[in-house]
């Protein structure tokens, strides 16, 4: 668990120090500090290293506009110009602009989770039974 916390303190630092240009929201991390308790499945399902984790919501061995079903169902309420507009709406606040890009993100990993899958399960209940979404 410690690894695991050390994993996301260092993330979420390395996402507020980084370029505020960058195209990279930290909706990943979000993720993963969401459901920590799933990280051996996304290991033994998709492999440790950071790349492999993105499959979570995007398809193995594709671009990254290529995006399973809960990909997609996760960019339906979370989107780059609204994190842009966050930051902006910051400005030079640099922890104001990360608080709420990672509140933004976790509602609308939310309003995704409550979304059906294909089995009729929504997303979130696939998640909460420690499997990950098809």
């Amino acid at each position: 668990m410690k690894k695991v916390c050390l994993f996301i303190v260092t993330l979420l630092v390395a996402a507020a120090a980084a370029d505020r240009a960058s195209a990279l929201p930290p909706i990943n991390a979000a993720w993963h500090e969401k459901y920590a308790a799933l990280k051996g499945e996304v290991e033994a399902k998709l492999g440790a290293e950071m790349s492999a984790k993105c499959n979570v919501c995007h398809v193995a061995g594709k671009g990254k506009k290529e995006k399973n079903a809960y990909g997609v169902a996760v960019g339906k309420h979370i989107t780059k110009a609204e994190i842009t507009k966050i930051k902006e709406s910051a400005g030079d606040d640099l922890d104001k602009a990360t608080a709420e890009t990672k509140k933004y993100i976790l509602a609308g990993i939310e309003k995704a989770d409550a979304e059906k899958s294909a089995s009729g399960k929504t997303f979130g209940e696939i998640l909460k039974s420690g499997k990950l979404p098809e």
